[in-house]
């Protein structure tokens, strides 16, 4: 894993991809010492001393009554700003230990802009307390690392200090001391607090932290994180998915009632067919077509005037759904007894057919047991 740490103020940076840092002087000097790493995944640490921190008991019930809302507002006293103005993580031990840690949101736009000038993958933004090792229960480890005093007290507890002799007047006798690197000074002030039996030296090198990415201070935000497809797009997959499920469902619809109609009509030409040519009972849909044309091959008297008129007017009796009882052909005339559902049925279709460019006569119309029935002559 590839390791970067932020400058504080006008300081330099350092980056590590190993046991130890190494320094560059400059944000073009680390640019181009990263070119080697092109697209490399980054855990960068950025100054301790950008962080408000703090830690307290807290029962679970009570934490789970805050919410995640609510427990960044525990940090409200300890910082100037307003806590909308700062971007907030925290992390509950059980059984009642929270440490909540806050950084001014424009900060973090800053350390972004930056960041993304540079020519590696970032999957993380955490406190730099964590480049020093865990201390156990009890203890304290500090360490001075490339001219930086670093203190971490716990797990997820830990500061920046400036003075070091300010920092041990504020702690308890009886904690132990984990050191590293420090100054003669420095040396000078931690002898001067604790005893020989509470100090341990260590040899420092870079941690190699395995889950930085999960890390509940993790400070990168989460629309900089590949955490998969944020809320945004999830929102509207959801309403494109609603939209098809209702297009697909009016479409059925009306393919069904449109299927209805259809089969209607086939039964009816069918019916149709019987009456005039005789029952038959290989006539189907499909092959009703096939068989009229050879009922009219089959007659070599037959008028083809007539087969023109009936030709175009039979798809109009079909979509009415009227049936023709008897049809006869006189002087360039089709006569036919229609039996329609009602007499408005066939007054209707006799403007239809007036309006499709036929002279069209309606007689007399009589009730019948189906509806109603009608002569009309068509020209």
């Amino acid at each position: 894993m590839l390791y970067l740490w932020m400058p504080e103020a006008n300081g330099v940076w350092q980056w590590s991809n190993g046991e130890h840092w190494t320094e560059a002087d400059s944000l073009d000097a680390l640019i181009q010492a990263l070119q080697a790493f092109q697209g490399k995944d980054a855990v960068v640490f950025f100054p301790s001393r950008d962080v408000q921190i703090m830690q307290q008991t807290l029962p679970k019930a009570q934490y789970k009554q805050l919410g995640t809302d609510g427990v960044k507002y525990l940090l409200e006293e300890y910082t100037v700003l307003p806590i909308d103005a700062m971007q907030v993580a925290h992390h509950f031990q059980p059984p009642e230990q929270i440490t909540v840690l806050g950084v001014a949101k424009h900060s973090i736009e800053t350390y972004l802009h930056v960041l993304s000038l540079l020519p590696v993958k970032i999957s993380a933004l955490l406190p730099d307390f964590l480049i020093l090792p865990q201390p156990d229960v009890g203890q304290t480890v500090i360490g001075n690392i490339c001219g930086r005093l670093l203190v971490r007290e716990s797990e997820f507890l830990g500061y920046s200090v400036d003075d070091l002799a300010l920092y041990l007047d504020y702690q308890t006798a009886e904690r132990n001391y984990k050191i590293t690197n420090f100054s003669a000074e420095q040396i000078q002030s931690i002898e001067a607090f604790a005893t020989q039996e509470q100090l341990e030296s260590f040899h420092y090198v870079v941690p190699a932290l395995a889950k930085a990415k999960q890390h509940p201070f993790n400070m990168l935000p989460k629309a900089k994180q590949d955490t998969g497809i944020s809320g945004y797009w999830k929102a509207c997959a959801a309403v494109l998915l609603g939209i098809l499920i209702v297009q697909f469902s009016y479409d059925a619809l009306r393919w069904s009632k449109l299927k209805k109609v259809a089969d209607q009509t086939a039964v009816q030409a069918i019916e149709q067919y019987q009456y005039w040519f005789g029952a038959n009972s290989r006539i189907t849909e499909q092959n009703i077509q096939s068989q009229f044309e050879s009922q009219v091959r089959m007659s070599k008297n037959a008028d083809t005037q007539a087969l023109q008129l009936l030709s175009r007017v039979g798809p109009v009796l079909m979509q009415n759904q009227i049936v023709a009882n008897r049809v006869s052909f006189d002087a360039n005339m089709l006569n036919m007894e229609l039996n329609a559902n009602s007499a408005a049925t066939l007054q209707a279709l006799t403007q239809q057919l007036n309006q499709q460019g036929f002279k069209v006569e309606l007689g007399n119309i009589q009730p019948s047991a189906s509806g109603a029935v009608g002569l009309v002559k068509i020209q």
